[in-house]
Order: C-alpha cells, then structure tokens, then sequence
C-alpha cells in the first residue's frame, strides 16, 4: 500500500516540480547578471567602451544630449485621448570623449522632457550643463524604433553607411533605481522555485510525502497492518483510486499528498452541486460531497466526476457508518452550526462508531 501510494505521489508531483525547476532556472539565469549589477554596484556607462555595450544594467551621468527622435504615447481606450509616456533621446558613448565612440539613445519618462530639452539648447550651443543622474537597462531597438533613430540622422544627410559606422543599435531604458531591486527579487524567487521543485521530487521520492498519512493513521488510533488491509478492500470512485473508502478510514490525495480521514470522526455528509455559468451561460457543473469530522468540522471537500459518483459514496456512507448523518437541509445546516451538541445528538453521539455491512446495520 505504501509503496504504492509513494509511487503515486512521486507521478503527480513530478511534472509540476519540473515545470517548478524549469521556471526556477529560467527565472534565476535570466536575471542573474543584472541581479549582480545591481548588488554590487551598476555599471558605469562613461567606462564602457562601444564594443562592451550590452545586455546590462548602467548608471549614467548624462550631461549632454541631441535631441528627441521619438515619443511614445498611451491611448485611452475609452476617449481615444493620447498621453506623451516617454521620450528617446541622442547620446553618446563616453559623452564622445573618444574617437571610437558611437551615438546611441536613452528613453526617459516623459516627466524630463523639459530639462533633456534644454541640456540638447545647450550642448547645440556648446554651453556645459549639469549632469542629471539615470538608471537603466540597455536593450536593442526594435525594428519601428530603429526607423525613427536612423531617420534623425538621414535628416542630416547621414547615408546608411555612415549610421552604421558611427551608431549602435541600442538604448538605455530608464528604471527607477529603487525599482532595479526587482532583478534581486526575481533572482531570488528563481532560485526558490528551483529549491522547491528538487524538495518537492527528493520529499516525494523519500516517502517523505507520506507523513501526514502516518499521522492521519495514528490519530485514527489504528496500527498501519489494519489500514494495509482495509486499504487493499476499500472501494475507489475514480479511476486512479486518489479517493477510496474504507471500513476504518476514507483515502483521498491532497494536491499531491495522500492523506486519510477516520470514518469514525465523520459527523456530516452531502452533496454539493456547483453550476458554473459564464454571462448567464451555462458552462460546466461540479460535483462535490462535503464531509464534516471532528478533525475537520469546517468541512472537506471531495470532488467527484458526476452525481452518480457522489451519491454512492453517500450510499455507501448511508450503509457503513450509522452514526454519519447523510443528506443536506437547511434545517440541518442551521443546527449544525448554531447547536453543534444538539446536531451530535441526531446520530454521531447515539450509535456505535463501529463500521457494519451495508444491509446488516440491525
């Protein structure tokens, strides 16, 4: 029974921890480098030379610039009004220090617009400004924004070769600087999501998965070599067998994690039937039976795959354990939750908690 509940476990939780790996590595390798940057310490922009630009997170002094060639707008949907969001501007690597520098572009917030205007007045006129200090990552022009970057130098009649030579394809995209913790964050979460998955298969693979069951059997107050048998003879409602009932105990999986209730602390139990409609459409209904324990008297939900399902199982219920009341009303509801000792009293507190052959309950 128990290694075959392991088996089990370990297969349904396989290929959610690979996909928990997968997207952990992803995670963490995709941000790893720009997570680095971010901790111990930006990289400067002024130091890079073009052929270093890349993929990376800088910080960037910027004391001179040569105009806006883009703007980007939001539209709302509702008025079809646009917004100005950001603006991209022309700079140069090592603010053209050196002779092997190239133009490139930043995008800011539209919020700077203003002042990068007037720092473009005053690097046409020669005049030195202060410099204002962004944070951003560098990305590659698309295929639209590199229509417009090229299109400001045709404008100066730059040929198609002299853009080549003397640009790079890439932008500087502002961050926030405190938002640049962001990257730390995402390393981090790839790195637990990885942990967990290698958790999740070693835990399962273990039979580590099985310990709430052991627990569940020894608050049952049952030794494993009855519940090894009643679990060989329990009836399964699906076709895995995640949800079968014993004579000692009913046997479900939650999540991944097979688990079991004694029958003897089961108080209450029905059927609960969910419509599901989309815009007033039907589009599904659920089966449920509820069971109410001592254990749990908030209730457990078993789902199920039709009515007919659910009512066998209360059937069963119905025959095997005289002291569970079975069916839903109202009434019953109200009892149960208003006067808990006086609903104990319709059945749990006056039978026999002791399992009897359907048709044999006299």
């Amino acid at each position: 029974m128990f290694e075959e509940l392991k088996k089990r476990a370990l297969k349904s939780t396989l290929a959610w921890s690979i996909i928990l790996i997968l997207a952990g590595l992803g995670l963490a390798g995709w941000n790893a480098m720009d997570a680095l940057q971010v901790v111990t310490g930006y990289t400067d922009f002024a130091s890079l030379a073009p052929e270093e630009i890349r993929d990376q997170v800088v910080k960037i002094d910027l004391a001179y610039n040569f105009g806006c060639y883009l703007k980007a707008y939001s539209e709302n949907t509702k008025t079809h009004a646009t917004t100005t969001t950001d603006y991209y501007y022309i700079i140069l690597t090592r603010d053209g220090e050196a002779m092997d520098d190239r133009f490139l572009s930043i995008k800011v917030p539209a919020r700077y617009g203003s002042e990068l205007d007037a720092m473009a007045m005053a690097t046409a006129e020669g005049r030195e400004t202060t410099p204002m200090t962004f944070y951003g990552k560098i990305k590659k022009l698309d295929s639209e924004e590199m229509y417009y970057f090229k299109d400001f130098f045709k404008d100066v009649d730059w040929t198609d070769e002299d853009i080549e030579a003397e640009t790079l394809p890439y932008y500087i995209d502002y961050i926030w600087q405190p938002a640049t913790m962001i990257y730390v964050v995402l390393f981090v979460a790839g790195i637990v999501l990885l942990i967990y998955g290698i958790i999740r298969i070693a835990s399962a693979a273990s039979g580590g998965s099985l310990k709430k069951m052991h627990q569940d059997i020894a608050n049952g107050g049952f030794t494993e070599a009855s519940i090894e048998s009643d679990y060989r003879n329990a009836q399964a409602f699906d076709k895995k067998g995640d949800l079968k009932v014993g004579k000692l105990m009913t046997y479900y999986t939650a999540g991944s994690i097979p688990r079991a209730l004694p029958n003897s602390k089961i108080m209450w139990a029905y059927q609960n039937t969910v419509t599901h409609r989309t815009n007033g459409v039907k589009t599904g209904t659920t089966y449920n039976v509820m069971v109410y324990d001592e254990l749990a008297p908030k209730g457990r939900t078993f789902s199920v795959a039709n009515e007919t399902v659910a009512q066998d199982i209360l059937n069963l219920f119905h025959a095997s354990f005289p002291w569970v009341v079975v069916g839903y009303s109202d009434e019953l509801k109200k009892l149960y939750n208003k006067d808990r000792v006086q609903f104990l009293q319709l059945r749990y507190n006056t039978c026999e908690h002791t399992a009897v052959e359907p048709g044999a309950e006299g």
